[in-house]
Parts: C-alpha cells; sequence; structure tokens
C-alpha cells in the first residue's frame, strides 16, 4: 500500500486566537484527515462512542475552519483505518470527553500517533494543558468560569484508554513542539 498523507484540521473556537496563536496558544478544535475523512471526538451524556466523522473542513458550528497541518504517512488502507477507529469508539465514549482532560484534541493526538508515530503540534492542545496544571498549583490565577470546568468530573475513561497515554506520552505541559 502507498503512504498515504495524514493530516489535521485546525479550527478556531474563539476570536481571541487571533490574538493567542502566534504566541502559541489559543482556544481550538480538531479533526484527523486520513483518506479524505475527518475524525474527531466530542462530548455527550451516554456510554456510546464520542467519536464522529466529518467531510474535511466541516466541522460543526461554533468551529471556524483555520489551517491543515500534515503530520506524516500512513500505510494503512480505508479499511484498517475504520477498524482502528472502531477499536478506539470504546475508548473514547462521549460521557468521558472533559474540556480540558480529554478533549477532541487529546482524541486527535492518540489517532494520529496509532497511524503515523508522530503526534501534532503542541500548539493546537497547549492552552488546556496548561490550564490544568494551573489549576492544580494555583487555581486563583484562572478565571472562576475555567475553574469550575477543570474542577468537572468527567466519567473516567476504561482503563483500556491509558495505552492512548501511555504511548503518545500524553504530551506534557506544553504538549511538544511549536
Amino acid at each position: 500500500m502507498p503512504q498515504v498523507v495524514v493530516c489535521v484540521n485546525v479550527y478556531d473556537l474563539s476570536e481571541v486566537n487571533e490574538y493567542t496563536r502566534p504566541l502559541g496558544f489559543g482556544i481550538f478544535h480538531s479533526g484527523l484527515v486520513v483518506h479524505g475523512r475527518e475524525f474527531s471526538f466530542g462530548g455527550h451524556d451516554y456510554a456510546s462512542s464520542g467519536i464522529f466523522e466529518t467531510a474535511p473542513k466541516a466541522a460543526p458550528a461554533p468551529a471556524i475552519f483555520r489551517e491543515m497541518v500534515v503530520v506524516g504517512t500512513t500505510e494503512m488502507n480505508p479499511g484498517e483505518v475504520s477498524n482502528l477507529v472502531g477499536d478506539m469508539d470504546d475508548d473514547f465514549h462521549g460521557n468521558t470527553y472533559h474540556l480540558l482532560e480529554r478533549n477532541c484534541n487529546h482524541f486527535v493526538e492518540a489517532l494520529c500517533f496509532e497511524l503515523t508515530g508522530k503526534m501534532p503540534p503542541g500548539w493546537i492542545n497547549r492552552l488546556a494543558r496548561t490550564a490544568v496544571v494551573a489549576n492544580s498549583c494555583a487555581p486563583c490565577i484562572l478565571p472562576v468560569s475555567i475553574r469550575a470546568v477543570a474542577d468537572t468530573p468527567s466519567v473516567p475513561p476504561p482503563p483500556s484508554a491509558a495505552q492512548y497515554t501511555m504511548k503518545t506520552g500524553g504530551g506534557g505541559i506544553f504538549g511538544g513542539s511549536r
């Protein structure tokens, strides 16, 4: 099978990104694109898959397409990719979604790593990681609305989901390069 390009589509979720993106962070949604399909993850109240598929560059509102980042290549064919995403269903239930600790960007990191052995750029999820650390070290510096989100428990992901954190390294506070 020939090498197929794997990309991450990044979407703005806030107008503030115009000012923060040059500094290396922002409020972003992301989806992974391979074989002309875009996969992402979102929250709902049920113990069923939160993974969803859209046409590339067509994430649901309020997401506004910002840019496409080429991350690497994969040798997986479309059927193998579908099987991989299906295998990840049980580990990414909608009721395990958490805005800061288990969001669409975390899913994209896991899927990207499975397909390419590489991680998306760290700036995509840097703000969420920084907020988690700030909330645990010095919660008083975060706005009350962010503290409320950071302190809201989600349903814990199943134990099998730990494989994705272990493989990707969890990204650290600053989530990798750039």
